[in-house]
């Protein structure tokens, strides 16, 4: 009998002992999941709740048995002999119950007693395509770090966004935040230009940049010194910038197919029948205008001063890529193409989490290998304080100040630049990085002996001054561009309001990238409904250079309305290809802006007479497809809508995707491509 008790006796103890413990992770749980928001916590809080509901039903079971240990039921009678006959127990199951209730009705209650939390306080940050996914990483690494100081409450809100093209960032922080009101191109009296960029966001209070040269750009050094802090007094408006340091580096590397020849270093780009060579835009970007700089740089120590602006000829026609993603995107996945980018843009194009996309269609290029060498310099991506005109709240200011330190604290944090760290595939400033070590070994070119000393060798100073030449020698190369635009006016263009909203953001795009000896002309299409009218394009603007265009042309284009029902596309690439053979300019580029929806009561011109047009001409053919609205499935990449697949299968035409808000990147650098070839 002892020894059956006893046995009683331990399970009583084992099983309270379960019961508290099960109660008290319940409640470890439910406060978790409320001021963590883990996922875990999440999870086991929800089964935990309702095992507190168990609980509870059982304790009330086990309290009620006890209290009727003489009751006529044979079932409450049975349960009652496994509880201790002391009044002690009644008191354990009445505090368990209400321990199971609490935890059962928490999730109703406790929002009602709570505080509200305050609204955040808001953090803008304007940076680079290329930049973009990673400062969202470490702002959210920043507000989780924020919530669990305050108490589960966050108090501020970053929000990150690529603010498009260096020149465009930097004329719209000299101008409040707006593009400046430009001229319009021709003769006479000038009006405002209604050329709206639609990528910009909020007023930033930092800019991250790729480079300093960029800051340069708009504060220039005094005697080789990055002077910390300036007045924008191209505006009253505009404030003022101040240089708070670089926040990561990555340095430039030639990304090279596999069959490049082991014994070549980064250097001058040579001419080789069976190597191409790619850079993002000198205009668009710092990556391109700082291997634009690498490439002076060493021409110029060579004594070879004058070869610079043919060196620069060669990338004047491939201008069109604003960010090292979208220039790895084009180059497809078969190009023998050396890709001259950056080390973290090569790591992200390895590890991203798909390579195919709408945005690269082809897939992006994820075989090549970096090249690396102690004369290429390094992107240091500055943190630039945007101090406006307005008077700030000091608690903006107190949580501002906060973002700053935890941005310059994780620009030396190893762990940030571990494959799993928020800047993985970038390095710390002073050159060490885990994961962008791992890419070059695993190719065998690593060189993580010398990167850190070439880190503490780089000079942003003395990078800007041959950037700079390097941005001249451009310019110089370039020859005349000679662009004829044709504009789809028929009515599928209007099928959602924000296809031709592109059209036009395109049309003016192209129209601002003229220069003063560049020829240009403009179509509209169709130039009536029936007829002749139906299948021909109206002549807007005749081919002249940009300084004779006509008065209020970009308001004219901002004007244009879809009206007419017919979409003669192959018969205006074949015509608009014709005036341009006319035009006897060897770089010639006609731009089709259309949704590629052919609305034809006749068969009209066929694909195999059009190719033979195209087969004996040089002119190229550039299609800006602005979507199909109701036409284009929901996966369907915009350049996959109606006759397009059938005429970029033709090797001098190619189409660019211009929906989904990428109406200005598709139409950048088209006419810098017209000045040089490809």
């Amino acid at each position: 009998m002892t020894q059956t008790d006893q046995r009683g006796t331990t399970k009583k103890s084992k099983s309270f002992i379960f019961v508290a413990a099960t109660v008290l992770s319940s409640f470890f749980i439910a406060l978790w999941q409320e001021f963590l928001g883990q996922t875990l916590g999440a999870l086991l809080g929800d089964l935990l709740w309702v095992g507190s509901l168990l609980l509870f039903s059982g304790s009330l079971i086990l309290l009620l048995a006890h209290a009727q240990r003489d009751s006529p039921h044979e079932g409450l009678r049975l349960v009652a002999k496994t509880l201790p006959d002391s009044p002690v127990t009644g008191y354990v199951l009445t505090v368990l119950a209400g321990i199971a209730a609490a935890a059962f009705l928490a999730p109703w209650i406790w929002p009602i007693l709570r505080p509200a939390c305050p609204i955040p306080t808001q953090i803008v940050v304007a940076t680079a395509t290329d930049s973009e996914a990673v400062l969202r990483a470490a702002a959210d690494k920043y507000e989780i770090m924020r919530r669990d100081e305050n108490g589960g409450c966050r108090p501020a809100d970053v929000v990150v966004y690529s603010a498009g093209t260096t020149e465009v960032v930097q004329k719209t922080l000299q101008n409040n935040w707006q593009l400046p009101t430009t001229a319009e191109p021709g003769s006479g009296s000038t009006g405002p230009s209604y050329l709206i960029d639609r990528s910009l966001g909020a007023k930033p209070h930092y800019w991250i940049p790729e480079s300093t040269v960029e800051y340069l750009d708009l504060v220039n050094p005094v005697d080789k010194r990055i002077i910390k802090s300036a007045e924008l007094d191209h505006n009253e408006e505009a404030g003022g910038l101040e240089y708070l340091g670089a926040t990561r580096l990555t340095p430039l590397v030639w990304a090279v197919p596999t069959t490049f020849p082991h014994d070549v270093e980064p250097g001058i780009p040579y001419d080789d029948p069976d190597v191409n060579w790619a850079r993002p835009g000198l205009r668009w970007t710092s990556v391109g205008r700082l291997h634009g700089a690498h490439q002076t740089r060493l021409l110029v120590e060579d004594d070879r001063i004058l070869d610079v602006e043919e060196a620069e000829a060669r990338f004047v026609g491939d201008e069109g890529a604003d960010s090292s993603a979208a220039l790895l995107c084009r180059l497809g996945t078969g190009s023998d193409t050396v890709a001259l980018v950056s080390e973290a843009a090569l790591y992200r194009a390895y590890h991203a989490s798909d390579s195919v996309s709408p945005d690269c269609p082809e897939g992006i290029r994820t075989d090549l290998v970096p090249r690396y060498s102690p004369d290429l310099p390094f992107l240091d991506h500055p943190l630039i304080r945007v101090n406006w005109e307005t008077v700030e709240p000091d608690d903006i200011t107190k949580e501002r100040r906060k973002f700053e330190d935890f941005l310059l604290d994780l620009a030396d944090d190893e762990e940030a630049y571990r494959s799993s760290g928020v800047y993985a595939g970038y390095r710390s400033v002073t050159g060490q990085g885990a994961a962008a070590a791992e890419l070059a070994a695993g190719h065998g070119v690593s060189r993580e002996g010398e990167i850190p000393q070439w880190a503490a060798q780089f000079d942003a100073v003395e990078w800007f001054s041959w950037a700079t030449r390097a941005k001249t020698a451009h310019e110089k190369a370039a020859e005349p561009a000679t662009v004829l635009l044709a504009f789809d006016r028929s009515t599928s263009m209007a099928s959602l309001p924000q296809q031709f909203d592109a059209a036009r953001t395109a049309a003016t795009t192209i129209i601002r990238d003229l220069r003063e000896q560049d020829r240009f002309g403009l179509w509209s299409y169709p130039a009536g409904d029936t007829g002749a009218a139906a299948t021909t394009a109206a002549t807007l603007v005749d081919m002249v250079h940009r300084d004779e265009l006509p008065q209020g042309l970009i308001s004219a284009v901002e004007g244009l309305t879809p009206i007419y029902r017919p979409t003669p596309l192959r018969e205006v690439i074949r015509d608009g290809v014709l005036a341009l053979e006319k035009e006897q300019a060897p770089q010639a580029v006609l731009v089709v802006i259309t949704d590629g929806v052919r609305i034809q009561d006749d068969p009209g011109l066929g694909q195999e007479e059009l190719e033979r047009v195209l087969d004996e001409s040089d002119v190229r053919v550039r299609i800006i497809a602005v979507g199909g609205g109701a036409q284009q499935a929901e996966e369907q990449n915009a350049c996959e809508v109606g006759l397009l697949p059938q005429l970029t299968e033709h090797p001098n035409v190619e189409c660019r995707a211009a929906d989904e808000g990428r109406a200005d990147e598709s139409a950048r650098g088209v006419a810098e491509e017209a000045r040089g070839g490809r």
